[in-house]
């Protein structure tokens, strides 16, 4: 029998506010351009997808009643764009890219200057980021009836939950 899933429902609000600061953060965007939840333009835009929730991977629990959870948090980022030349759509599979590393905390080149990401930003009660990582590399997703083009990138943010149980 399979295992019924484990979601971290207090936790998914927390880790997509974090998330969504943290991406709209990326050297990568312009001054007057953002990275929204689950919205996107008819022909563009930039947005965060979430795959499940915040599903839980092991759980351990103490004789204390202290459980340690490690959660996992898959998302997709989604970029739109139309008319797009071959060297443009190399530009957003380059920025995409560059995004993934970024939250990676690799070193990444933006308009010839080096930017990487430090540390995760701090999340509330006991949860903290442990890693984000690219589970794909970006590629064009699909094209659209008004031939705008959804470029995709799957990335999952692993973070752990420390509670205790009520007795």
């Amino acid at each position: 029998m399979e295992e019924e899933k484990k979601y971290d429902l207090d936790g998914q609000e927390v880790i997509t506010d974090a998330l969504m600061k943290l991406i709209n953060r990326y050297p990568g965007l312009s001054s007057e351009d953002t990275i929204k939840f689950s919205i996107l333009g008819e022909d563009n835009g930039k947005a965060i997808f979430p795959v499940s929730g915040a599903m839980v991977e092991t759980e351990k629990n103490t004789i204390t009643g202290k459980v340690i959870q490690e959660c996992l948090y898959p998302f997709y980022v989604i970029y739109r764009a139309a008319g797009l030349s071959e060297h443009r759509k190399a530009s957003v599979k380059e920025w995409l890219d560059n995004l993934g590393k970024w939250l990676e905390r690799q070193k990444i080149v933006v308009n010839n200057t080096e930017h990487r990401l430090d540390d995760y930003p701090s999340l509330t009660g006991d949860r903290k980021f442990l890693s984000i990582k690219r589970n794909t590399p970006s590629y064009l997703d699909s094209t659209n009836e008004n031939m705008s083009e959804n470029w995709a990138i799957y990335i999952s943010a692993r973070y752990q939950n420390i509670f205790y149980k009520n007795k």
